[in-house]
């Protein structure tokens, strides 16, 4: 079983076309990076009026620069990350494909009512990308050397933060 990861990044604030999140896979690397799930909690707190939104899940095949992302392993036996793999977010990216695009409300959630801000702080509200574990003819978002997965804040408010996750296998082939 390939060794399994999740890089998160907490209150990641908005702005206009920004990398919130991504797992590059550099160029030496000799690795196989595997996107299954990918997360974008609407987990801000401060009262913002926050607009509906646009984002990304896309290729990319460059980042530079930026905040580094730890990422955490499930299984504390597994071997390190490969040190070609790395994760970030606010870095400089280069986008390629786009796996899909979402509309987004970053509109802080209320305490009390439902509204659709309340609704993306849930688990699977909040579920961006799932690559089906249980179906064997869905492949994850593979990344080779210099390519990666990030989650793309395509849209122009600059209002509120959110909370991402990408969860990810690292494996030799």
């Amino acid at each position: 079983m390939a060794a399994t990861w999740r890089a998160t990044s907490g209150a990641v604030a908005y702005a206009n076309a920004k990398d919130m999140l991504n797992v590059f896979n550099g160029t030496a690397s000799a690795r196989i990076i595997r996107a299954y799930r990918a997360y974008w909690f609407n987990n801000g707190t401060a009262a913002v009026t926050g607009v509906i939104t646009t984002a990304q899940v896309r290729r990319i095949t460059a980042a530079s620069v930026g905040t580094a992302v730890t990422p955490v392993k499930h299984d504390t036996n597994s071997s390190a990350l490969d040190a070609n793999t790395t994760c970030g977010t606010n870095r400089t990216v280069t986008g390629s494909d786009i796996f899909r695009r979402f509309l987004f409300v970053n509109e802080e959630p209320v305490v009390a009512g439902t509204t659709q801000a309340n609704w993306l702080t849930l688990v699977p509200f909040a579920e961006i990308w799932n690559a089906g574990y249980g179906d064997t003819n869905v492949e994850p978002l593979v990344c080779r050397s210099s390519e990666g997965v990030h989650l793309f804040h395509s849209g122009t408010s600059a209002v509120g933060t959110a909370d991402l996750e990408i969860e990810f296998t690292d494996a030799a082939s």
